[in-house]
């Protein structure tokens, strides 16, 4: 099949998916619902995800299975792919395998791994996994894996550390291998994963300096170490320019004057950063599933909007259980509507 006809079958399959992502008004009717039960009925009633649950499911389990379905409807896109567009897709759907292995790692430091159905911890079931498994048996399971490198080389990292240091290095891993991908793709496809995942990236940065500066008083050499290189504005010599600077002030100052100035430039920063970043990645991938272009823009789009989708109902459903009210957990949602502009 040429490119041409390709792309053609890879964007009318992601229009049909599309339209069974929940829409607005959804959110609203979810967000009034009083109960994670009440909500579970209502996706069942209304929407293709709420298919994949269960009425007395537990919010960790309803996780779960929203992970499940977020993967089972990227591959129905990733077999129309051949060569490096499948690569490309490889790299994308690589991330499933590291979460779960972020969520293993966790499990396994925090000896919780008896406290949890062994299956829950991943939605890739590509490690054997018993209750006596251990941090150490787990990495070594990987020695044959492109993991084992980034993960053994901090095993005997401090237990307020270790963590922190195998996920950075995990989720580098994945946007480096990501971009790689994406070098061999044709210009038009290459500028729109720049635009989404670059952008993201960038913005991945921004908040990793700004609280490694603000939170942990890191050197300059430790926040550039684990800063993500392939972002869209923001490339090598800007990003140690931002790590390189006095304090806070100085790096507010000089994202004031980017593109990406809409993360200071209010009230809370801390506590909405967060969502200020989901919420220009959820406008930007919805301006980019809008347009006609035989480009993978509508694809990645699409997995941008899904992944949105799944964290969006995870948020109701903490909310409703925490008894917050209506008005404030619209301020949670990637989307925004009328007084969560915050």
């Amino acid at each position: 099949m040429s490119r041409t006809a390709s792309l053609a079958a890879v964007n009318a399959k992601v229009g049909k998916l599309n339209s069974k992502l929940l829409k607005d008004n959804d959110y609203i009717e979810l967000s009034h619902l009083k109960s994670v039960k009440e909500i579970i009925g209502y996706l069942q009633n209304n929407s293709e995800i709420g298919s994949q649950l269960n009425l007395y499911d537990r919010t960790y389990e309803v996780q779960y299975k929203m992970r499940q379905y977020r993967k089972r409807q990227l591959e129905k896109v990733s077999h129309y792919f051949s060569g490096d567009y499948r690569k490309f897709s490889e790299a994308l759907m690589s991330e499933f395998e590291i979460v779960d292995i972020k969520r293993i790692l966790r499990a396994l430091k925090q000896k919780e791994l008896s406290d949890f159905d062994l299956k829950k911890l991943q939605v890739e079931e590509s490690f054997k996994l018993t209750e006596d498994s251990t941090l150490h048996s787990f990495i070594n399971s990987l020695k044959h894996s492109r993991y084992y490198k980034v993960l053994h080389a901090y095993e005997n990292e401090s237990d307020d550390v270790i963590l922190f240091y195998m996920e950075m290095n995990l989720d580098k891993l994945y946007y480096n291998s990501l971009v790689e991908s994406s070098k061999t793709l044709p210009k038009k496809d290459y500028g729109s994963v720049l635009k989404l995942v670059g952008s993201k990236i960038d913005l991945l940065n921004i908040n990793w300096i700004y609280r490694g500066l603000k939170h942990y008083n890191l050197l300059p050499e430790e926040l550039i170490n684990f800063c993500i290189l392939g972002g869209n504005k923001l490339k090598y010599e800007d990003l140690k320019k931002l790590c390189y600077v006095e304090n806070v002030d100085g790096l507010v100052e000089q994202v004031l004057n980017s593109e990406y100035k809409f993360l200071f430039d209010s009230e809370n920063t801390d506590i909405y950063m967060d969502r200020r970043l989901r919420r220009y990645l959820y406008y930007l991938a919805k301006r980019e599933s809008k347009k006609g272009n035989l480009t993978i823009g509508k694809y990645l789009a699409y997995t941008f909007l899904l992944d949105f989708e799944v964290k969006d109902i995870s948020s109701i459903m903490e909310t409703t259980r925490f008894d917050i009210s209506f008005e404030e957990k619209l301020k949670f949602l990637a989307r925004s509507y009328k007084g969560s502009e915050v």
